[in-house]
């Protein structure tokens, strides 16, 4: 039997009784930082513990103590670490998820040098990777895909009478909904990362896309979700 006074020996939660937050993140939630060839979007984390609380309401970010009773791990190079994991609301675990200690170039920190500063940061990374990792929660910011916009067009076609309905459309080329595009990002935010450049790379060229072309937009008709569906590898 596990010991459930030790989190490291709770029985992991099974995939269904994980929330999949894959969808949730839109480009109001989506804040940059630096400018140029730096620049760089992201999440802020209290935002992320925001949408945590509204779509995983009892799920908890903890950080896991090492052997030594530290939040901060040694690795064997000497280089620090920390270890985060989630917790359920009806005491499911997920595993571990360890994140490095890094300084603003994105170095990895000396065990010996670490700073309150440094743990806190790294806590708060650990929060937004972990989220991304279990949850789905904003990974389209880490595969560098295009986050969904939520506004619409609210300016009118310069000529409506010259476009089909929906129901002249042949049924390939008909639009999905915004729920199918959510399954359809989650779908790819799910691969392997060794097999999602590869899967991604076959849509582009399926459907004519150029090879830096975002896949996220370019996904708007029955074809694609069908193409995915279809595709999609098998874990």
């Amino acid at each position: 039997m596990p010991d459930t006074t030790n989190p490291s020996e709770q029985l992991s939660p099974s995939p269904l009784s994980i929330p999949n937050l894959g969808g949730v993140i839109t480009t109001d939630d989506v804040s940059q930082k630096g400018s140029g060839s730096y620049k760089a979007d992201y999440v802020n984390w209290c935002r992320v513990a925001h949408l945590l609380h509204e779509n995983a309401p009892g799920w908890q970010f903890n950080c896991q103590p090492s052997p030594l009773g530290s939040h901060v791990w040694e690795a064997p190079n000497g280089t620090a670490y920390v270890v985060g994991y989630f917790t359920g609301p009806n005491g499911e675990r997920t595993p571990d998820f360890p994140q490095s200690v890094m300084d603003n170039r994105n170095a990895p920190i000396a065990f010996a040098k670490v700073s309150a500063r440094d743990f806190t940061d790294t806590h708060r990374r650990c929060l937004c990777t972990a989220a991304a990792a279990t949850f789905g929660l904003a990974w389209q910011l880490w595969a560098r895909e295009e986050v969904e916009n939520p506004h619409r067009d609210s300016q009118p076609k310069a000529n409506p009478a010259a476009a089909a309905s929906v129901q002249e459309l042949p049924d390939e080329e008909r639009p999905l909904s915004e729920e199918d595009k959510a399954t359809c990002k989650t779908i790819i935010g799910e691969l392997p990362k060794a097999k999602q450049g590869e899967f991604l790379n076959s849509f582009r060229k399926a459907f004519g896309l150029s090879a830096s072309a975002k896949v996220a937009p370019a996904i708007q008709a029955q074809k694609h979700m069908a193409w995915i569906q279809k595709n999609a590898p098998v874990a």
